[in-house]
């Protein structure tokens, strides 16, 4: 039980680090994409 435990943990803890860091890359790349394309719906 304990091992599962830390292994959820790991788990969890890289899954909340890497998905703000991923989301803000594709945000990123979506957003100079429409640019490029002179969509300036996003551009806050």
């Amino acid at each position: 039980m304990g091992r599962e435990l830390i292994a959820y943990g790991l788990i969890g803890l890289i899954v909340a680090i890497a998905l703000p860091v991923l989301g803000r890359v594709w945000t990123r790349r979506k957003r100079e994409k429409l640019r490029r394309r002179g969509i300036k719906r996003y551009g806050h």
